[in-house]
């Protein structure tokens, strides 16, 4: 193909790109386009002071202003030369210089606005994820997939902004939706919605910034997120790789948001006003199962409290599983059953939730370590995919004691959305993974010694020799996470595919036998812990 790009480390995606794109038609007779070497000048900044090059970004300039009298712009209007690059682009996608994320140059991507706004709607709970940078044509199809019609009718008080205030009468199809969308209300350039980069001519050879939406948070100081990002991964982590059924209890959240007797109810601490929002008795941050079971708490409270436990929860968690319900996870069950009956007050009950947080952390750990080998069909197999397959619905809700739940009927399903939840699931099950292995400074202690560490290794062998039907599967998952950007389309079709528990590998269940023996080990370690310094010299919040 020639010499790629070398104007410093970039992702191949990119250099790819950009030896694509010096040599498309539109950007033939690009001044200043290869250093001697034959090296691609892509940047060409207008600070530059000396150099055979430091006349680059007034030469380029001159070239974009013939480009855009040869195709037709007025070059007295403003933004001239930012629209000249969005005409001749010859894709409007491309790759991050950094990551190599692929992503839409039209204004494609939710704003804070447009996020409030969904946010907003009754219906529209805490289990609905949404990424700022999740196309808006994806973001809408999981909403209609989620909630059913009554998007449609929301759809125009969504979208609506000074670009686009009338909207036509569309029937209640969401392929009619996103083909207006795409085609009608994107071109706009609305400002519910932003650009995967923004336009930089003559900067940029391409007319565009280097970094993508998805990397200049990480580049440009003045948006830093790492904070909020980490929060949000280290969330995903946790609530994705405990047992519990996530189906129902994420449609019992939605429920919560928006039926109006719930929202009546006053908060747990206090009686605060309501609407109050869904708590987790048992915090699946700390390893406990995600249940249909909800206490109700006012936002402030619920912040207040965090991810630690009171003595009021330990008490409703060893009542819910003496009435036979399982409320602790895999990597949790055997430091909880340690422990669980020394919790007399709210400190011991904090003692054990910073317990329960090294505990969870070495979980992650264990995992990331069968992560780096790749041995993704096993780990697939701790996701819950398959509770996906069913319909829920609530035939009763039940409030007592400022204590949410229901009587649950179901359905089997197998449709589209099916899928579609568990291709998702998949993908940011992993994706926050890697983000929690990723994450260097942790106030954790990982509980680690030679039998654990030969456990893992017997695991990783054990995973090594599965049968070939399952290692073609496994390398299918491991090429297409391997991507910057998987795609969904592909991982729908491996979720088929991996193997429910009745018919799994004899490996998968004695791998998963060692792992339960390891966190084992580590639920004594720590538990002999208890009256570490570590744990009883923290401070906690009276919730009582």
């Amino acid at each position: 193909m020639g010499k790629k790009a070398d104007y410093g480390q970039g992702h191949p995606a990119f250099l790819e790109y950009a030896e694509q794109i010096v040599q498309h038609k539109e950007y033939q007779g690009m001044p200043d386009l290869r250093y001697p070497d034959g090296r691609i000048q892509w940047e060409a900044p207008s600070n530059r002071k000396s150099g055979i090059f430091k006349d680059s970004h007034i030469k380029r300039k001159e070239w974009w202003k013939k480009k855009a009298i040869a195709i037709g712009v007025d070059t007295t209007e403003n933004q001239w030369i930012s629209k000249t690059a969005k005409l001749i682009h010859p894709t409007m996608k491309k790759p991050c210089k950094r990551c190599g994320r692929i992503m839409d140059l039209r204004y494609s991507y939710p704003t804070k606005n447009f996020i409030r706004r969904i946010r907003k709607l009754s219906y529209v709970d805490e289990s609905f994820e949404i990424d700022s940078l999740e196309h808006v044509l994806e973001l809408i199809k999981r909403l209609v997939l989620k909630y059913g019609e009554r998007v449609f009718d929301d759809l125009p008080k969504l979208l609506t902004c000074k670009a686009v205030n009338t909207f036509p009468k569309l029937e209640k199809d969401l392929d009619i939706w996103l083909n207006w969308i795409d085609s009608e209300y994107i071109p706009k350039e609305p400002s519910m919605l932003s650009p995967g980069a923004m336009a930089n001519p003559p900067d940029r050879l391409d007319g565009f910034h280097t970094l993508n939406e998805c990397c200049r948070s990480h580049a440009d100081s003045g948006r830093w997120k790492e904070n909020l990002l980490s929060y949000t991964t280290d969330r995903r982590a946790f609530e994705y790789w405990v047992d519990g059924d996530w189906v129902a209890a994420d449609k019992l959240m939605g429920v919560i948001r928006s039926d109006e007797i719930v929202r009546e109810e006053t908060c747990l601490y206090d009686a605060h006003e309501g609407p109050c929002s869904a708590d987790h008795i048992g915090p699946i941050s700390l390893g406990f199962t995600h249940r249909p079971v909800f206490q109700l708490l006012c936002s402030s409270c619920n912040s207040a409290k965090n991810n630690r436990m009171t003595l009021s929860d330990v008490r409703l968690l060893i009542q819910a599983e003496n009435e036979g319900e399982k409320v602790a996870s895999w990597y949790c069950k055997t430091i909880w059953d340690l422990r669980k009956k020394d919790v007399t007050n709210n400190e011991t009950a904090l003692r054990l939730s910073k317990i329960l947080r090294d505990n969870r952390h070495t979980a992650m750990s264990v995992l990331s370590e069968l992560l780096k080998e790749k041995h993704y069909l096993f780990l697939s197999t701790f996701l819950g995919l398959h509770y996906a397959e069913r319909s829920v619905r609530f035939s009763t809700i039940n409030i007592e004691n400022h204590i949410v739940s229901g009587e649950i009927s179901d359905v089997r399903r197998e449709t589209k959305y099916t899928q579609e939840q568990k291709a998702r699931r998949m993908r940011i099950g992993f994706e926050a993974l890697k983000g929690y292995i990723d994450k260097e400074k942790r106030n954790a202690l990982l509980i680690i010694n030679d039998e654990i560490i030969k456990k893992i290794n017997t695991v990783n062998q054990l995973l090594q020799s599965i049968p070939t039907e399952y290692k073609i599967i496994n390398d299918k998952i491991s090429e297409e996470f391997s991507k910057a950007e998987p795609s969904d389309e592909l991982i729908r079709e491996i979720v088929d595919t991996i193997p429910k528990k009745d018919n799994e590998p004899t490996n998968f269940i004695i791998a998963r036998e060692a792992i339960q023996e390891i966190m084992k080990l580590v639920g004594e370690e720590l538990s002999e812990m208890w009256d570490d310094e570590r744990y009883v010299r923290q401070t906690f919040v009276d919730f009582d």
